[in-house]
């Protein structure tokens, strides 16, 4: 009776934090979820969840993912709660939910699809069960908050239920594991592509040694890193075979073809540049299936989401095309990916990098390791003129890319971004794009470098 109660309590008052937050700061945030949990500590259990709950996890791609499908699920005229205005931590699902349930916590829509943090898997699959788990990927990321991706590969796995269905791309052989004789397991991939390679050619490489018997693994191809076809000339082991998969990449119109198993095809459009989309898309498509959902939805609803989420944006200021991308900080893969843009385009330009701490003192550390592990060789390219490095950390990047071979007479240094937006605009060029690589916390940082663009002074 008192765990009832408290439960009502935290959802009046967490219902009544979100309407006020969301009218007065017009923002989204975990603060109902984290006072919802100082009153009912167990709350996520108690929601009565709906029978289609999809969980959205990995290392990369789980924002782009599970906003896609909560976007073909609306069309397919289904109602959705997700958390996309919150954290993706217990807090951030909690705030989520309560705005779509009613006072005894049943969730009145028809789908919950939640983007779950890696490392909060004990803290959310203990308490409610999805019908599906969507994983992304597992690469390395941040050394002092995940470790290594096996670490996080445990906190996933051994919470599992045999009640859930895992959708995992069969072309990451860490990834692709997980489930393994616990629950039902659906695969999809991406088939070689015109710039897959033979050998792994970026600066890191997560899945040398075979997981089943440790011997080296060989490699059919690779698309990056260690995302591609495995296997093993010992045991065995090679990649799963997919239910769904991608086929047809064509880098320069940025279409794909997605393949279902029950035959059907699509051509769909991703981000020119940006080779995760393809996953990204291909496993939303396969979920969406899975569920049922009509080909002629999916088709119809696919489309790029990452501006509406300010990761990638385009926009002309004063004649100058400004190209921002967030990339994610700690992790080289991630920004590796993001780099490889650079060499999608023939258009001149300047480059910024912003994927140091911008706020040193709240969010900052002293790790600086993910830089060497990072891709940086699209910025050799001619097309690149100059490099402004912005933040406390530029000497770090600055060093670190001197040592890996990219010409030092392109960069420019900034501690003070105030003085480095002044100086990108002063010194951008009508027909020359100015790109903006930034860190989540640097979001700020963007803005002024655009609103500097904006005021400048036509010559």
């Amino acid at each position: 009776m008192i765990g009832k109660l408290r439960f009502l309590i935290a959802i009046i008052v967490g219902k009544v934090s979100a309407f006020l937050l969301d009218k007065i700061f017009k923002r989204g945030t975990n603060t109902p979820g984290i006072i919802m949990l100082k009153i009912c500590p167990d709350a996520l259990s108690r929601f009565v969840m709906p029978r289609n709950t999809i969980c959205v996890t990995g290392t990369n791609g789980k924002t782009g993912t599970s906003n896609l499908l909560t976007h073909i699920i609306r069309n397919s005229g289904k109602t959705v709660v997700n958390n996309s205005k919150g954290s993706n931590m217990a807090p951030g699902l909690a705030s989520a939910l309560v705005t779509q349930c009613t006072l005894g916590g049943k969730v009145t829509a028809d789908v919950a699809v939640l983007e779950v943090d890696e490392r909060s898997s004990q803290y959310i699959y203990t308490e409610f069960t999805p019908r599906y788990i969507l994983c992304t990927n597992l690469f390395r990321d941040s050394i002092m908050r995940n470790g290594h991706s096996g670490f996080i590969f445990d906190k996933i796995n051994d919470y599992l239920s045999k009640k859930t269905t895992l959708i995992l791309n069969a072309n990451d052989g860490i990834s692709g594991l997980l489930g393994e004789g616990v629950c039902d397991r659906v695969f999809y991939s991406v088939n070689k592509t015109e710039r897959s390679t033979d050998t792994c050619v970026d600066t890191v490489c997560d899945l040398i040694a075979c997981p089943k018997c440790n011997h080296k693994l060989d490699y059919e191809f690779f698309h990056y890193n260690h995302i591609g076809v495995q296997k093993c000339s010992h045991c065995g082991f090679s990649m799963p075979e997919s239910r769904f998969f991608a086929s047809d990449v064509d880098f320069e119109n940025g279409t794909f073809v997605f393949n279902g198993d029950k035959g059907e095809s699509l051509v769909l459009p991703f981000q020119k540049g940006n080779f995760f989309n393809v996953f990204n898309i291909t496993g939303a498509c396969a979920v969406c299936r899975l569920m049922g959902i009509d080909v002629d939805v999916i088709e119809n609803s696919i489309e790029d989401l990452s501006s509406k989420t300010g990761r990638f944006q385009e926009k002309k200021y004063n004649g100058v095309e400004v190209v921002s991308m967030l990339s994610k900080n700690q992790n080289p893969i991630s920004c590796s990916q993001s780099l490889k843009y650079l060499d999608s385009t023939e258009t001149e330009k300047d480059v910024v990098l912003l994927i140091t701490d911008s706020n040193d003192k709240v969010h900052g550390h002293e790790d600086i390791s993910w830089i060497y592990d990072t891709d940086f060789s699209p910025l050799s390219n001619e097309t690149v003129k100059t490099i402004y490095v912005g933040g406390s950390r530029c000497y770090d990047v600055a060093n670190c890319l001197e040592i890996k071979g990219i010409d030092t007479a392109k960069l420019v240094l900034f501690e003070n971004y105030d003085k480095l937006a002044q100086e990108v605009s002063k010194k951008s060029i009508v027909g020359r794009n100015v790109v903006v690589y930034f860190e989540l916390y640097a979001t700020s940082v963007v803005e002024k470098i655009k609103t500097a663009m904006s005021q400048k002074e036509v010559q």
